[in-house]
């Protein structure tokens, strides 16, 4: 949910990798896995990181590296509670379904039928919004309301009510066509989230626990971890610095879940089928592509993304907070899952998943920090146009160079080189641009095989 480095690009509206799918390669290797995870939480990338991969043959293995807190000794592990962020919108659209396949309702049915009197959905050249417009990102609703302020930017969900929701829908125009290609919305599944809240009588929560958790056995998966389980609930971070949990009271469907990676594994083996559950049929009627995205090979079915060609597809989800990352995915070819949780907002682990999934997506490679002369940071110092509407602002602080693009946090940045600065928080670096008598006045921005340049301003 939280939108990352290059937040105007392509691939970051969907969450999608910038790589392409290998050919029919396995997963890698087990001891490769705690390798990939121990350099990253080494590097700074994360605060701690916990790796589950489930096997065809049913087998479960478990990876960890790092902490709880970035003050703490006290490691993270399987059973360590994460926020998971979008990956919330596949339960969503899977309770949605479940519902479908009881008679509750029709995922045809128009999103008005379920709304309170006095509110009206939008609609475009007498096209309505169905269930299915929701589960699938193609309501044409924008990614998020044009209401939503938050009070505090740290937890920006947290005051967002119903009432506003209900205010935002009755006025708003749609801009685009209902039913085209998906367009990521978080505004649309947390509202499929809120039908099903008035549809089941019940609180998102309390539906997830009887739809899902409940007959798989997850039972440290909720929506508000539970006093005894305090202990055990990672602290989130962004920089290495600790920052706030997220409160989803209206936007629950959209990101609200808490788990860990012993629960996540659970659900990952009967999205492949490896548990005797009725769930499966369903789960699997999910995974079905029903759309495309505008980009080749991605497709999107009921909430999840499914990317490659036929047969050898990865179909997956991430998500990601203030404060946490997370990924789920699997290949049904080879009967192979993945999740990959981060109590750091650190987009690299859909990267990692992705590598575990198949060893040919290649992994990014953190260059080695290069000691400078503290008088040379105040030389980047200043305000960059990347493009209209963003910027990137970069300043010295307390010894760090810190950079923040138009809406985001400030990350630190690292010297690798001369004028050459990387992240650790997403795969990116910065390059620097002399010009007239050596003065820095431009900058470049290397991310995902893309370049985007940026000049400074006076």
């Amino acid at each position: 949910m939280r939108m990352v480095i290059i937040a105007m690009g392509l691939g970051v509206l969907l969450g999608l990798p910038w790589m392409g799918l290998a050919e029919d390669v396995g997963p890698a290797a087990g001891p490769d896995v705690q390798d990939i995870i121990d350099d990253r939480v080494r590097v700074g990338a994360a605060t701690g990181i916990v790796v589950g991969i489930i096997r065809k043959d049913g087998r479960r293995e478990f990876y960890s590296v790092g902490t709880m807190q970035s003050n703490s000794t006290t490691a993270v592990d399987e059973d360590t509670i994460f926020e998971i962020g979008s990956i919330s919108k596949v339960f969503t659209t899977l309770m949605a379904a479940q519902m479908e396949a009881a008679g509750t309702l029709q995922m045809s049915d128009p999103v008005q039928q379920y709304l309170p009197e006095g509110v009206t959905m939008p609609a475009r050249e007498g096209t309505v919004i169905t269930l299915e417009h929701l589960a699938t990102h193609t309501s044409g609703l924008p990614r998020l309301p044009d209401n939503f302020k938050p009070e505090d930017p740290a937890n920006p969900y947290a005051c967002y009510t119903y009432q506003q929701l209900y205010d935002f829908l009755s006025s708003h125009e749609l801009a685009g066509p209902v039913g085209g290609d998906g367009s990521y919305s978080n505004l649309g599944t947390a509202l499929l989230g809120h039908v099903l809240e008035r549809r089941s009588g019940k609180s998102y929560g309390d539906l997830l626990f009887v739809e899902v958790c409940e007959p798989l056995g997850m039972s440290s998966t909720t929506t508000t971890p539970r006093e005894s389980e305090a202990r055990r609930v990672a602290g989130g971070h962004v920089g290495g610095q600790p920052t706030s949990a997220w409160d989803f009271p209206t936007f629950a469907g959209a990101g609200g879940i808490k788990s860990t990676a012993r629960d996540m594994l659970v659900f990952t083996a009967a999205n492949l089928g490896q548990i005797d559950t009725p769930m499966v049929d369903v789960m699997r009627h999910c995974h079905e592509p029903r759309v495309g995205t505008g980009r080749s090979g991605t497709r999107i079915g009921l909430g999840w993304h499914v990317q490659g060609p036929p047969g050898r597809e990865i179909t997956w989800h991430n998500g990601g907070t203030g404060g946490f990352a997370s990924f789920l995915g699997i290949r049904k070819d080879t009967g192979e899952g993945v999740v990959v949780l981060s109590n750091s907002a650190y987009r690299g682990v859909d990267q990692v998943g992705l590598h575990l999934l198949d060893s040919e997506n290649t992994l990014y490679d953190y260059p080695d920090e290069i000691t400078i002369d503290p008088a040379k940071f105040k030389d980047y110092v200043g305000v960059y146009q990347i493009s209209p509407n963003y910027a990137l602002t970069v300043k010295f602080e307390e010894g760090r160079l810190l950079v923040e693009l138009t809406g985001q946090n400030f990350l630190e940045v690292y010297p690798t080189a001369t004028d050459e600065f990387s992240y650790r928080d997403v795969e990116a670096r910065l390059e620097f641009l002399r010009g007239a008598y050596d003065q820095v006045d431009r900058l470049v921005l290397h991310q995902g095989g893309r370049q985007m340049g940026a000049t400074k301003l006076e």
